[in-house]
């Protein structure tokens, strides 16, 4: 168990490489000896790592820790920051803090995009001055990624504990879902896991707890949705991509729906 804070770990630089517009991998799958940071200016690209998967773009941070394989593919061309590091004073048991997400989007656009601003600056740079400078910028990178995953969890910590019922696999389905509502994904990926087909699975949750899984994942997406309108700046892709929607406009569909308002007159109405 790791006991000491993300944010107060040292990100230790090993390189820093710049792509002004990378539009295409040489490779699909690689693993890395040290971790390894794919920090995104523009584009986009699919990536899986270990059981967590998804899409990254504009703004966004994917974190590959050292031995695991990070799979990825183009959907339009990056211009991307590719850098490896390593945490100070880790030791061989400490080589590789548990991290929440292998993808922060931190909510500080503006200091993020500034400190991506110094390292396309930097990055052909070899001197000491400049390769301390790039280490600065990269714990202050950091530090946004660890403010991201901590509001994630206070976000969490609000909602309602996942509902319970006499059938245990319904159970499990719900701490799944409780898990990854925030992120794209398939639900009949979840049903194939729990060993049933679709139609099963969402008459079987219905019986348990009267709404269908579909329903479970709206509500979890429209209060962290709402969380985020009155808590943060953040335009409505941006929130809309913290709550698995595809984009803005269909999140504002959703939350008119659900809370009988646009998401633009429910923040101008509660937000103090």
């Amino acid at each position: 168990m790791d006991a000491q804070p993300l944010w107060d770990r040292q990100l230790m630089l090993d390189y820093q490489f710049y792509f002004e517009r990378k539009e295409q991998f040489e490779m699909q799958a690689d693993t890395y000896p040290v971790w390894v940071l794919f920090a995104v200016e523009t584009g986009r690209f699919r990536y899986r790592i270990d059981a967590e998967s998804g899409e990254a773009g504009a703004g966004e941070l994917i974190f590959c820790p050292p031995g695991s394989t990070f799979h990825r593919e183009m959907v339009s061309p990056l211009r991307l920051h590719y850098i490896g590091f390593q945490f100070a004073g880790s030791g061989p048991a400490e080589a590789r803090p548990m991290l929440p997400s292998v993808k922060s989007h931190p909510a500080d656009d503006k200091r993020l995009f500034s400190d991506f601003a110094y390292l396309r600056k930097l990055h052909l740079a070899g001197d000491a001055r400049s390769f301390h400078r790039k280490q600065t910028v990269l714990n202050d990178i950091w530090q946004l990624a660890c403010e991201d995953w901590e509001e994630d969890r206070h976000l969490e910590d609000q909602l309602e504990p996942p509902p319970v019922s006499e059938d245990e696999l319904m159970n499990q389905a719900t701490e799944w879902l409780h898990r990854h509502a925030h992120a794209p994904f398939g639900m009949n990926d979840l049903s194939s896991q729990l060993g049933l087909s679709p139609v099963q699975f969402t008459r079987r949750f219905r019986k348990a707890f009267r709404m269908t899984p579909s329903d479970f994942v709206r509500t979890l997406r429209i209060r962290k949705a709402a969380e985020l309108l009155l808590d943060t700046d953040m335009t409505l892709d941006q929130i809309a991509g913290r709550c698995g929607y595809e984009n803005g406009f269909y999140l504002s569909l959703v939350f008119a729906k659900s809370m009988g308002m646009r998401p633009s007159k429910y923040r101008e109405m509660n937000r103090v």
